[in-house]
């Protein structure tokens, strides 16, 4: 068995961004350093929500956090798309942070993507 050669990069800047090239171009990819200087370090809880996302509307993807949450392993997979999906983005960010990636990766899926995203933010009054 072949070992997985990732391309490695830190910080979590331009993150999404590095998600959708890293699954387009089937390119593992390794981040660490994340927001290692600040106060809370590591993946904010949209990331790792964006990150579940890819893993499911792409076939064979998979990820690993290490336990501080500073750094991370994606390896991409193919963007199969899928009917009647569903997932909870929560209310750190706005859906079209979610959105954005779907759009992209779902100009090269196999089968078209349909998918209910859902915040979980109560409003109050």
């Amino acid at each position: 068995m072949e070992k997985t050669r990732y391309k490695k990069l830190s910080g979590s800047q331009n993150l999404r961004q590095q998600l959708v090239l890293s699954t387009l171009t089937f390119t593992p990819i390794q981040i660490h350093d994340i927001r290692t200087n600040e106060t809370w370090p590591g993946l904010r809880k949209y990331e790792v929500s964006l990150v579940k996302l890819l893993a499911l509307v792409c076939h064979g993807c998979s990820f690993e956090i290490n336990d501080t949450g500073t750094g991370f392993k994606f390896k991409p997979g193919i963007v199969m798309g899928r009917l009647k999906l569903g997932h909870d983005c929560g209310f750190e960010r706005s859906i079209g942070y979610f959105l954005e990636p779907l759009i992209l990766l779902g100009l090269f899926a196999k089968k078209p993507i349909t998918i209910t995203l859902k915040g979980s933010h109560f409003f109050h009054s």
